[in-house]
């Protein structure tokens, strides 16, 4: 697979790496998105398979595909140019829309006209924010696969909330004790390090990305695609639940891929399919200048 590197520069001057997928000359997209700007997951970056096998999907069908880190590629990383450390780490999540802004900005400056977002796991989140908060025009469509739960509500009620309700604990006497950039091993939602400000950012009682509340202000096409193996307390029900709640969508639909892991990961092949079947039936849209 060939591919451009190219870099980009967000809203605060942070560069971010990625990889542009031209399609062939010979190949026309059916439907009216020309672009697809694909978000990694947590720890992950703009080189990791799950991600660069669906741009090369997308791109041999026709679509230019745009690979992105996000600042919060990987677990941490160290960013010289301002001495600071990085990553999924130290994410909070409304800083991202910078990263995505600079994606769409890219291909649109390349003089793609229809761009859609595409994102898995808690990519998939940061697509779905940012088409629910970001009054962005040149958006066409945005697709969410395995879209993850935020929701201290439903994690209090859930059969993990005395986990939760410790993890909550020792990140808010971290942030107590001005620590709130150290970082803990959680369990749960998912085992990875957090900072104590990421942890409560993401998962606190505001549910300030709990898509299901934010799920009606999105208003362009929307495709939710899950795997029927979800079955995680953050992932149980949540792809059919974002498509239910997005009732301002004007074409809004929900895969289920049987057979499906988290983040399909298994059925590559099959969620391709079904996403490039979706694209396909968009109704056509008006050209952007």
């Amino acid at each position: 697979m060939l591919v451009d590197l190219i870099s980009t520069t967000n809203d605060h001057g942070i560069r971010l790496d990625g990889a542009f997928f031209a399609p062939p000359f010979d190949a026309k997209p059916i439907g009216p998105v020309d672009s697809v700007l694909l978000i990694h997951g947590s720890r992950g970056n703009f080189a990791e398979p799950n991600t660069r096998d669906m741009a090369e999907e997308l791109r041999q069908i026709g679509y230019a595909c745009l690979t992105l880190n996000t600042t919060a590629h990987d677990t941490v990383w160290a960013n010289a140019s301002d001495n600071m450390n990085y990553g999924n780490a130290y994410e909070i999540l409304d800083d991202t829309c910078s990263d995505l802004k600079a994606g769409i900005d890219y291909l649109w400056n390349a003089g793609y006209r229809h761009i859609a977002l595409w994102g898995h796991s808690m990519g998939a989140v940061r697509v779905a924010y940012y088409a629910a908060t970001q009054p962005d025009q040149r958006l066409a469509a945005v697709i969410p696969v395995s879209p993850v739960r935020l929701s201290y509500s439903y994690y209090q009620a859930s059969g993990d909330a005395q986990e939760f309700n410790d993890l909550i604990s020792m990140a808010r006497e971290l942030e107590e004790k001005g620590q709130g950039r150290e970082l803990f091993d959680a369990g749960f939602p998912i085992k990875q390090l957090f900072s104590a400000v990421s942890y409560l950012d993401k998962h606190g009682p505001e549910e300030r990305y709990n898509l299901i509340n934010l799920a009606p202000n999105i208003r362009i096409p929307l495709f939710v695609v899950g795997g029927s193996l979800e079955t995680h307390t953050r992932l149980l029900n949540m792809a059919q639940d974002l498509a239910e709640a997005a009732v301002n969508s004007p074409q809004v639909e929900c895969a289920i891929i049987d057979g499906g892991d988290h983040s399909i990961a298994n059925k590559k092949k099959e969620a391709a399919t079904t996403i490039l079947r979706w694209l396909a039936s968009l109704s056509p849209q008006p050209v952007k200048a």
